[in-house]
């Protein structure tokens, strides 16, 4: 699931989840666009706080269709 999706899904914006995974608001919608790589260790925080919904593949699945449609 992507993240845009699970924000969705659980009615948060992003500077909610911002929030709840102690990164800044633009960081978050920089990872939702693909426009930025996600670390690891916040690639590990967002497992966590979404119940292991949103994993890091899904960051990448999101990159590679951005990098596909440019």
């Amino acid at each position: 699931m992507t993240l845009k999706d699970y924000l969705l899904e659980h009615d948060l914006s992003s500077r909610q989840f911002a929030k709840m995974v102690n990164r800044s608001h633009p960081t978050v919608l920089r990872w939702i666009t693909g426009e930025t790589e996600i670390s690891l260790r916040d690639s590990y925080k967002v497992l966590v706080v979404t119940d292991g919904l949103v994993c890091p593949h899904d960051f990448i699945d999101e990159m590679d269709s951005r990098d596909f449609a440019h």
